[in-house]
């Protein structure tokens, strides 16, 4: 299977779906986040992406690339997490009148997905599986081709 990088995406700005209260984030020259947080529950998003806003509500832009439907495609994470592993990637799908239509929980080492037909965006959300500290550099998306 060969791949072809679609858009590498950093941090962003903190956005407000994030519940990072008592966090210590620390956004470096590098364009690398460094968060500590030790009392931070398992399930909490620590950040969330977006393939499509409102500029009027949410007064930011999508970052995340636009997919092509029925096409495959992996997701590769520099991110570092202590203890390690202790990180969740969801991806979302949605409607056009912004309904969920269901989720993709990825696990390591293959962050694969498959973008449904009946999909109009999706958010990638980063969730906190029990660690106390997180290094983000960057996530790369990647569109998985057949050989040949």
């Amino acid at each position: 299977m060969a791949t072809r990088e679609v858009d590498r995406v950093g941090w962003g700005s903190p956005n407000s779906q994030a519940s990072l209260y008592g966090s210590a984030l620390t956004m470096e020259s590098s364009g690398a986040v460094h968060l500590v947080n030790h009392l931070m529950p398992a399930g909490t998003t620590i950040q969330e992406w977006y393939s499509f806003t409102e500029y009027e509500s949410a007064r930011d832009t999508p970052v995340l690339p636009l997919l092509h439907h029925g096409k495959r495609y992996r997701l590769v994470l520099e991110v570092v997490s202590v203890p390690e592993g202790t990180f969740i990637v969801e991806v979302r799908y949605f409607d056009r009148f912004k309904e969920l239509l269901r989720t993709n929980v990825l696990y390591p080492p293959e962050y694969e997905f498959g973008y449904p037909e009946d999909c109009h965006h999706y958010t990638i959300r980063l969730v906190n599986g029990g660690c106390d500290e997180l290094r983000f550099t960057s996530l790369t998306v990647l569109e998985v081709r057949a050989d040949g």
